[in-house]
Parts: C-alpha cells; structure tokens; sequence
C-alpha cells in the first residue's frame, strides 16, 4: 500500500517524537548513575521508583520483579515461589529516593 506525503510526514514527526522521548531517557538513566546502591534495583542497577521486600529480603523496582513473574512465579534470588501478592511496599525507601532525586534535579 502506497502511503500520501501527508501520512508519511505524520509517520516522521512521530518517529522524531519517539528518538527525542528515548535520548531523553538515555540521558535521565545516565544523571541517575551515580545513586546510591540502596536506590538502584539489584537486578538492572536502575533507580527504583517502587520499591518492594521480597520474602528473599532482597529489595527491588515493582515494575522489574512484576515483569520478571510474567515468566517465572520465583524469586530470582533464591528460585522459592513468589507472586506479586507477596510483595511488601516500603514506603520509606520510596521517600527516601524520591527526596534524593528531588536534591538532584535542583
């Protein structure tokens, strides 16, 4: 199917939109590197915005062992069975991060 100059152009804009959000985040990822370790998940070494207490003890980002249960229903640090019910927000934790990267963006 042959596309109109129009819908190419809106095919351009978006793809520019969608590079500019991506070097945006790129960026963000790399300002964030220097966090301290407690802030970062152990698994991707990114800063948590969710962090939760497995059973294991371990802590890491919701979003990162949520993704991981769509695979495997374990805890990746000790294989033992593990579904998102089991996962304990730490709302401390949270503050404290969210406070750090309030001091880093000012």
């Amino acid at each position: 199917m042959v596309k109109t100059q129009g819908e190419i152009e809106t095919f351009v804009e978006f793809a520019e939109k969608v590079k500019k959000l991506y070097d945006e985040k790129a960026s963000m990822d790399l300002e964030f590197d220097d966090a301290p370790e407690d802030f970062k998940d152990p698994l991707m070494s990114t800063l948590m915005r969710d962090p939760v207490l497995l059973p294991s003890g371990m802590v890491m980002d919701r979003h990162i062992i949520e993704r991981h249960l769509l695979n495997s229903n374990t805890d990746p640090f000790n294989r033992q069975p593990l579904d998102s019910d089991m996962l304990i927000p730490q709302p401390e934790l949270k503050k404290q991060i969210e406070e750090w990267l309030q001091n880093k963006m000012n």
